[in-house]
Order: structure tokens, then sequence, then C-alpha cells
């Protein structure tokens, strides 16, 4: 996914799943469930915020996000 609006589309339609997991570039390995997605407000950069299981939020750029996955549908998405 190379571009923003692929990269919102996507993490759209995980809105709803409570076991999501992303890759980020450095090779962490962030699951939970997506708490917030920012995109249009002025001077920030596009980023997802994922809960985990034990209410830790933790807020990933979407330029350091290397592959997507739902585990509820199966789905992987690789950015």
């Amino acid at each position: 996914m190379s571009d923003f609006f692929s990269m919102m589309e996507v993490l759209q339609g995980m809105l709803e799943s409570d076991d999501v997991e992303v890759v980020t570039a450095d090779g962490r390995h962030i699951r939970g469930r997506i708490d917030n997605l920012r995109s249009t407000q002025p001077f920030s950069k596009p980023a997802v915020k994922i809960r985990d299981s034990h209410g830790k939020i933790t807020k990933i750029l979407f330029n350091d996000i290397r592959q997507i996955i739902d585990h509820k549908t199966g789905k992987v998405r690789n950015a």
C-alpha cells in the first residue's frame, strides 16, 4: 500500500476487528484493536493507534507500517 488512500481504506475496513496486528519497518509487532485513525488534522502525519489487550495504546505512523494482519478474517496486507 504505497499511498495514503489505500492505507486508510484497509484500516477502516478493520475498525470492527478486535484482533489486528501491525508489523512495522523496524520489526515490531503490535496486536490489538484499532483505537483511532488520524488523517486530517493539520500539521500531523497520518497514523493509526492500536490498543492492546492490556489497554496500552501504541501510535504507528503510516510510513512505518510494513504489514497489516486481521487475525479475525485471516487477511494479510503488505504495505
